[in-house]
């Protein structure tokens, strides 16, 4: 597992194959083979997000598609489109955007046509 601490600012293209938490900024993009994209309470992330899965306690902007499910808590303010086959809007939970349940592959997750 990989954390990014409070006082760490990424900016650019964030690429993993194991879980992540965000405790601080992510801006640009974040592409997860496999894993969980945890975004703490004080993350602020301005990103595209391709991943298998996401719970959001912070902030984030941007699209996210998800091959699994995104998780917005109480305590997630969200900006952006949703794109996975479950979404799971908790009470008190802040989101400005568009949802689309479908299945999505995530990133590096889609397979070629034989």
């Amino acid at each position: 597992m990989t954390t990014i601490g409070t006082s760490l600012v990424i900016t650019g293209h964030v690429t993993s194959k194991e879980d992540i938490t965000v405790h601080g900024q992510v801006n640009g993009q974040i592409s997860m083979v496999e894993g969980t994209l945890m975004v703490a309470p004080t993350a602020k992330i301005e990103a595209d997000v391709d991943v298998t899965s996401v719970t959001i306690h912070g902030s984030m902007s941007g699209n996210i598609a998800a091959g699994q499910r995104v998780e917005l808590t109480p305590t997630a303010t969200v900006k952006g489109t949703l794109v996975a086959p479950a979404v799971i809007l908790r009470e008190g939970a802040t989101f400005n955007g568009k949802i689309s349940v479908e299945k999505k592959a995530a990133a590096g997750a889609s397979k070629k046509p034989n």
